[in-house]
């Protein structure tokens, strides 16, 4: 496997303005060389979540492994957060992770159409900028009309923030990000869903007292209406934050049943992908 540590700011020629993250972490697979053969992989680029006041370890790094044993190259994002660093600094963050995949995909031996995008918590609203606001204005005026390229291929949001309404909302995640330095309703995905945006996928727990599962079926329905394709998987049992469901996430005892039925969102994802050609290719 193939991990590296890559500066943002410093590939993409920008200048850091106080701005302490915006580092994209790989973990790759190898070329073997003893193959007569070329691989292109597919990418997924993953957003842990928290709240935009901290990046959950638990999201990032266990959540790669599992889709590099799934034949991906996967990209975890550490980006900046509140209160240091609001509006627009995550977003020019998750734009610029994703510009690095598109323009370095050769170098890299990922397949630069199909490139993923994973988000938990926070970090599912954070994707869903990037899937749904990729013209935003901040990530415009860095990347012009070529801010297109900033949409994934393809989403996955995990137990996500969505909805700016009260009644539903993770307040504490509009708090961080928007401040009052842009209107959250703005930033409420629901209302941002455009016939353009790519495949979706959505899972979720209906226990979730952290962020309701009113966010998901939100947000599928918006995706639904406007002809998108979208899965949703919402789960009986289980809490907000379970990640791979498995031992190197949780605390407690996992060999409760419920575990490793809630776990199956992982296959689940990436049989999804799959379908729509996220797979290893010869070149």
């Amino acid at each position: 496997m193939i991990t590296e540590k890559i500066d943002l700011y410093k590939w993409a020629g920008v200048e850091r303005k106080g701005e302490e993250k915006g580092y994209l972490y790989s973990f790759r697979h190898m070329v073997v060389t003893e193959m007569n053969v070329r691989k292109t992989r597919p990418a997924i680029l993953i957003f842990p979540g928290g709240g935009y006041c901290f990046v959950s370890q638990r999201e990032g790094e266990p959540i790669a492994l599992q889709y590099l044993a799934q034949g991906f190259d996967c990209f975890v994002l550490d980006y900046d957060i509140a209160p240091a660093h609001r509006y627009p600094v995550p977003l020019v963050q998750a734009g610029m992770a994703m510009m690095y995949l598109r323009r370095e995909a050769d170098k890299l031996n990922i397949d630069g159409e199909h490139i993923a995008a994973i988000g938990f918590s926070a970090g599912g609203h954070l994707c869903g900028c990037i899937s749904l606001l990729w013209d935003d204005p901040a990530l415009k005026a860095m990347w012009g009309e070529e801010c297109e390229r900033i949409r994934p291929d393809a989403s996955v949001y995990s137990y996500p923030v969505v909805s700016s309404d009260k009644a539903v909302a993770h307040v504490g995640s509009f708090d961080n990000l928007c401040a009052d330095l842009v209107d959250r309703k703005d930033y409420s995905l629901d209302k941002k869903v455009r016939p353009s945006a790519k495949p979706s996928f959505i899972w979720a727990n209906s226990p979730d007292d952290c962020v309701p599962v009113e966010n998901s079926i939100l947000l599928y329905s918006a995706l639904h209406k406007a002809g998108v394709p979208a899965e949703l998987h919402i789960y009986a049992d289980g809490w907000h934050g379970m990640s791979t469901c498995d031992e190197e996430v949780n605390e407690g005892d996992v060999s409760d049943p419920m575990f490793r039925h809630i776990r199956t969102w992982l296959p689940l994802s990436a049989e999804f992908l799959k379908r729509f050609g996220f797979v290893v290719k010869n070149v």
